[in-house]
């Protein structure tokens, strides 16, 4: 059993397992575009590794010739004791060994370490969204230059159209990214829950959970960025029964209300700067959740999703009176750096309010790591 592991031991085990491999068929071209060539982590790692893992000492001592495990070791030795609590507070067997798959990708990078995704069902997955995609019918977008293509999703029995691109389809509608099946229970939006979408961006969220919530449920979803609403608001018209549902934010969510915020638009890659900067695309005000609970006289919230590129932390505490008051099930991405991994689920964990947490991973790279927590109401 995992969990019965020392942690130190059991990542040890992780990395050293995976050292010697070379996967050339575990890159994301979708998202990174062509793989470039790279040089790949010596196996004489090992030993000094072994040591310093023991040590606690990464950084101090590991081959000058390896600079990416030095570069990655070196942020887990100033994380590695919250790292440990992390995998400690996990509910499940299948979270744990996740995290430690996880935290070896990123020290090895691809090239050494595949992901549980990365199977031939997810790339057939995939192919089949992009089979009912129309490719001749598109937006350009600013973010990698890239495009959103028409896909629609009731060719597979899901009452849905919108501009996207396949994988995030396959992501959102087919993977399910912010559901997590345990071995008695199923993490999710239900029938009749109110949601707040923090991060809406092109809008597949907000009708991902539209669509589950049902008639009764009610979908509140957080975008300000000029680019992601034009493409939000074009999605919810092509989905007429659904969009009645959705009540567009037009507002960063942060930890207080009101907080002038700066912004470079460029789409999910936005940038935000709470000073003011020279080269800006607009300014926004912003909206904490309880206070747009507050306003809005909300009756309840029963799920709570961010994905909002690291700022996920204050806007939690921005919801902590909806938090305590309603307690939902919370689905929060913690993959934009090792602080959210440690600190993220810590200050859940420190409401003291019986969370129950698991890991969930939805790409064969670094992103898209989200941390589910379910409370007893």
């Amino acid at each position: 059993m995992i969990g019965e592991l020392n942690f130190e031991i059991a990542l040890m085990r992780e990395i050293l397992i995976n050292l010697n491999n070379d996967h050339h068929d575990n890159y994301d071209n979708y998202r990174f575009g062509k793989q470039p060539k790279q040089s790949f982590v010596k196996a004489t790692v090992r030993k000094p590794f072994l040591k310093l893992l023991a040590k606690r000492d990464f950084h101090k001592q590991l081959d000058k010739n390896n600079s990416r495990p030095i570069e990655m070791l070196r942020e887990i030795d100033q994380h590695l004791n919250g790292l440990k609590a992390l995998f400690s507070i996990l509910s499940d067997e299948e979270s744990k060994a996740l995290l430690l798959k996880l935290i070896a990708f990123r020290v090895l990078d691809n090239r050494k370490v595949k992901l549980p995704l990365n199977t031939r069902e997810y790339w057939a997955g995939v192919k089949e969204i992009e089979s009912i995609t129309n490719f001749d019918d598109f937006i350009p977008v600013k973010f990698m230059s890239s495009k959103l293509w028409l896909i629609n999703l009731n060719k597979i029995g899901i009452p849905l159209e919108f501009y996207l691109q396949p994988i995030g389809v396959y992501v959102d509608f087919i993977l399910k990214q912010y559901e997590y099946k345990t071995s008695d229970n199923i993490i999710k939006a239900k029938n009749g829950d109110y949601v707040i979408d923090a991060g809406g961006c092109w809008g597949d969220t907000a009708l991902y959970f539209a669509n589950e919530v049902g008639d009764k449920g009610k979908v509140f979803t957080y975008e300000f960025i000029p680019s992601n609403l034009a493409v939000l608001y074009k999605n919810l018209s092509l989905n007429t029964k659904l969009n009645q549902k959705i009540t567009v934010i037009e507002k960063p969510v942060w930890e207080d209300s009101d907080v002038p915020m700066y912004f470079i638009d460029n789409g999910p890659g936005s940038k935000v700067f709470l000073n003011h900067v020279e080269k800006h695309d607009g300014r926004a005000s912003s909206l904490s959740i309880d206070d747009l609970v507050e306003q809005e006289n909300i009756p309840k919230i029963d799920f709570i999703k961010m994905d909002i590129e690291g700022a996920e932390l204050y806007a939690l505490k921005g919801a902590i009176k909806t938090i305590k008051k309603f307690r939902p099930v919370l689905a929060i991405a913690i993959y934009h750096s090792w602080d959210d991994f440690v600190n993220i689920p810590a200050y859940i964990q420190s409401l003291d309010l019986g969370y129950k947490l698991f890991l969930g991973h939805y790409t064969i790279h670094a992103e898209e790591t989200i941390i589910f927590a379910e409370s007893p109401r």
